[in-house]
Parts: structure tokens; C-alpha cells; sequence
């Protein structure tokens, strides 16, 4: 269905409905905009109104008279309007099918190559990753949860801070690019549950942990299936090879389907009969890591600071390609699947093998995930990021407890929250509770971060309003025999 001189709705303009009820405005479309959450400012609304002839509501509208409906995976379909839209037999388009639809259709596009990332875990990394591989032979855009940068030669400069990862955010992204006279090679877009059917190469890093969605009526693993079931005829899609829902979808795709094995990862179980095409085995010392047994969970497998500095061994269908030494200072295990995926993209689109390996060599870990820094001479332990969930939080504990004892440390000063709670819906405070009620014990002191956290309760906690002040309490209780352990979920 063309979005074009169209009687329609854009339903949810706070998480990015607002560039794609612009976009299809001045499309020649008749749109209406519907504020769901009834959290957008009303001077915006007006605006949209005056300057784009966006009509606004915060209440449901009648959808007798539309053409049709576009709504976040996300959104209740307990929604009047969705539930009427049912009901009348009304086309309901998701904002990923419609940003695709505008982007396949935009001339400004021709001749740029379009990469998306999408999974529960590993997105900003692997993208940014493949943003700095790509960059040694192509000029490259990245949007993440990071900000928008341009990419050339493996250095980045930031075009624009502050946009969301939401499908509609590929809109402004390009847009702001354009506008700073950037018109790249490829465009590299991490993207929240699923895809536009719009992308060249579409990446699948993992499924799980799953969780609900739409008022727990349907799961996020399905509707990540978007970048499979809406790809393109031509393009390419990356799996998980552990993601078997995944695999079924992909069969009958028009795309050309590879996967990746990441030993460490738990989904990763694959049958005997279906062999990735790629494979990423790590070594440190004389053990190689690939080497746990794939029954194995995260929290049973040693992760120990002496996995930075290690060697990784890429294969390709049971051939090295290549083997790259990772530099000390950072978590190496924790990038595992960015690592193998990124490596895989970038060999696929034309990098050279030795990019690669260079890219992999010069890695130093990305701010707040899993970084090794100090803090005002005191070691700290970055896992403050957009995607920390109480996993994350976990597996940061258990590498900072293995760090503690082989340094010779003192003790652990965690700082755990979140700073706002609708960056990816939040961080569940029942799971923070849980969470200090198990391993509290193994930290002197806990911050907890984040107005909702006040309502966790244990002896050794003290909370503060953000990141930045959490730190500071941190820095203040903590000596140079001290670890300080960041694991707050937040923008950065």
C-alpha cells in the first residue's frame, strides 16, 4: 500500500511519531496526530498544527473516516483505536513498515547502502563496531543510542545528540545528516523490536532474554521478526544462529540468509545440522573460551578480567580467516556476539580482512559497557548504558568480584538504578530488590539511582537523583583500594 495522498493517523508521538506523521504530511497525506500518553507539550502540538497542518489529539479519534492506521508495536491494542481499527477491518501499519515504506520511496536515498540493527542485547556495540570497519574504505553514518556520528577512516564526529532508537528516529537522523551536508556510503541504523523491510543489510544479534510488549499481549522476539519477514527482495540478513525463531522466519525469505555462532552466548544451542556461516572462538592464555560447554548458562560461565588481552579466531564454515589480539581494558567477553557479528557484516560488504583485524586490535570497549576506567584514582567498572538490564547488572557484579579478588582489592561500591525510567522501559524496581536481597551482601555499599528506586529497601543502600551524583557519593565512600561498579541504565 502506497502512503500516498492518504486519509490516516499517526498514533503515539512520543516515541517517534512525530517525524513520521511530518514525513507522510508532507508526502501529500492528510494527517492526524494522536498523543496517547498525553505527554507532549501542547506548544508542540500546536506547532505541528500550524506548520505542518498535523492535526492533534490527545483523546481517541474516530477511525471510520480514515484510510488507515500507524501504531507502535508497542501500543495496547486494547486501544480504542486499535480496537475499532479491528473491528471495521481498517489497515494498522506499524511505525517500521512505515518508516520503511518512506525510505525505500525518498530519491535523496539513491546510491546509500542501509545497514539495521536490531536484538535485545549487543546493537550499539556491534554497530559501532561495523560503523569504524566499514569507515576505513567507505564514508559512513551511525545513528545508535549514542548519538549520530559520521564515520571516515575510523574517526567519528558527532552530527547530533539526543534522538531516540525508535524507527521513526531514522527519519530525523537522515534528515539532520542531509542537512550538515553529510551524504554517506551507508547509513548505519540500530533500531528498537524490529525493522523497516527498508534495509540492505539487516543484522539479528539476539532474542533473548524475551520480554512482553503491547500490555504483555505479544512478545518483543516477535516483533523483531519485522527485519526478516518485511526484508527486501536482494538484501542480506545476519542472524543469530541460536535465535530459532529467527531461523524459521527466514525460510522462503527473499534475502540471502547468513548466521553467526556466538560460543558464549546462551541461545546459542544449534543443531548438528545447521552450520553457521560464521564462528567466533576466543583464547586467552592456552584455553579457548569456546571451549564451555554450550549447556552452560551465563552465570556459569568464568568471566575473568584476564579475557582482555586475549586472541579471537574468526572461521568462516570451519576456515580461520583470521586472528586479531585484543588490547587489556575492558571486558572482551562482553562484546562477544558485537565482535563476531560486526566482523561478519563488514566481510560481507566489502572490508578488507586486514580493516577488520585492525578495527578489532584498536578496540577499547565503549563507554558504560563494561569499559575499565578510573575514577578520581579509584577503579571503576563502566556498565552504565541505554540497554543495562538486571543481567547485565549481574554478569558487571560477577566480573567485578572476579577483578576484586585477582587485583587484591578491598571491596565493591555498586551504583545501580536507572536515570530515567522510559529509556527502554526502565529498570524494573521488583528486579532491583530482588537483586540487592541476593548479592547485596557482596557489595560495602550500594547507590541506588533513580526516583522509583526509593521504594528498594536494604541496610548498606543510599540513593541518589542521578549518574553523575551516584558517582560522586561513590568517589566519596571509595578508596584506591576500592572497585567503584556503574551499572545504571541510562542516555549516554
Amino acid at each position: 500500500m502506497d502512503l500516498f495522498r492518504k486519509k490516516l493517523a499517526v498514533l503515539d508521538l512520543t516515541h517517534g511519531g512525530i517525524p513520521i506523521a511530518k514525513k507522510l504530511a508532507a508526502l501529500g497525506n492528510d494527517v492526524s496526530g494522536v498523543d496517547v500518553y498525553g505527554t507532549v507539550d501542547q506548544a508542540l502540538l500546536g506547532e505541528l498544527e500550524d506548520k505542518y497542518g498535523i492535526r492533534c489529539s490527545k483523546s481517541p479519534l474516530p477511525v471510520s473516516k480514515l484510510d488507515l492506521l500507524i501504531a507502535p508495536v508497542h501500543l495496547d491494542p486494547a486501544y480504542p483505536m486499535l480496537s475499532q481499527a479491528r473491528s471495521e477491518g481498517k489497515i494498522v501499519l506499524s511505525h517500521h513498515e512505515a518508516t520503511g515504506k518512506i525510505l525505500q520511496d525518498d530519491p535523496e536515498l539513491s546510491g546509500i547502502r542501509i545497514v539495521e540493527i536490531t536484538g535485545v542485547k549487543a546493537k550499539t556495540s556491534t554497530a559501532s563496531l561495523l560503523a569504524d570497519m566499514l569507515s576505513r574504505r567507505f564514508e559512513v553514518v551511525l545513528h545508535t543510542s549514542r548519538g549520530l556520528e559520521a564515520w571516515k577512516d575510523g574517526v567519528p564526529f558527532l552530527i547530533y545528540r539526543g534522538l531516540s532508537i525508535t524507527p521513526g528516529s531514522i527519519l530525523t537522523a537522515i534528515e539532520k545528516s542531509l542537512e550538515a551536508g553529510i551524504k554517506p556510503e551507508f547509513f548505519i541504523f540500530e533500531i528498537s523490536i524490529g525493522g523497516t523491510g527498508a534495509a540492505d543489510l539487516g543484522i539479528l544479534t539476539t532474542l533473548s532474554p524475551d520480554y512482553g510488549i503491547a500490555n504483555n499481549t505479544s512478545l518483543a522476539s516477535d516483533a523483531k521478526l519485522q527485519l526478516i519477514l518485511k526484508a527486501k527482495s536482494g538484501s542480506t540478513l545476519l542472524l543469530n544462529a541460536g535465535a530459532e525463531k529467527a531461523l524459521v522466519a527466514a525460510k522462503g525469505s527473499r534475502a540471502k540468509i547468513l548466521t553467526f555462532k556466538d560460543p558464549f552466548y546462551a541461545e546459542s544451542h544449534v543443531k548438528t545440522s545447521e552450520v553457521p556461516d560464521f564462528v567466533l572462538e576466543t583464547e586467552a592464555g592456552t584455553a579457548k573460551s569456546s571451549a564451555i560447554p554450550e549447556s552452560s548458562t551465563p552465570k556459569e560461565q568464568a568471566i575473568t578480567p584476564e579475557a582482555s588481552g586475549s586472541a579471537l579466531h574468526f572461521l568462516h564454515r570451519g576456515e580461520e580467516l583470521f586472528t586479531a589480539s585484543l588490547r587489556p581494558g575492558y571486558n572482551s567477553l562482553a562484546y562477544r556476539t558485537a565482535f563476531v557479528a560486526a566482523s561478519a557484516a563488514a566481510l560481507e560488504l566489502g572490508v578488507e580482512r586486514k580493516a577488520v583485524v585492525s578495527v578489532l586490535e584498536e578496540f577499547r570497549g565503549l563507554s558504560g559497557r563494561m569499559q575499565e576506567k578510573e575514577l578520581n584514582g579509584t577503579s571503576l567498572v563502566d556498565n552504565s548504558n541505554s540497554g543495562m538490564d538486571i543481567l547485565s547488572a549481574e554478569k558487571a557484579l560477577e566480573y567485578a568480584l572476579l577483578k576484586k579478588k585477582d587485583e587484591k582489592k578491598r571491596s565493591i561500591i555498586l551504583v545501580l538504578g536507572e536515570e530515567a525510567s522510559q529509556v527502554c522501559e526502565g529498570l524494573s524496581p521488583v528486579s532491583v530488590q530482588e537483586f540487592v536481597e541476593k548479592f547485596g551482601i557482596k557489595c560495602r555499599h550500594i547507590i541506588l539511582v533513580g526516583e522509583r528506586m526509593k521504594a528498594v529497601a536494604a541496610k548498606n543502600v543510599s540513593y541518589a537523583g542521578n549518574l553523575p551524583e551516584g558517582l560522586l557519593k561513590a568517589s566519596e565512600l571509595a578508596g584506591t583500594e576500592d572497585i567503584i561498579l556503574s551499572s545504571v541504565k541510562c542516555f549516554r
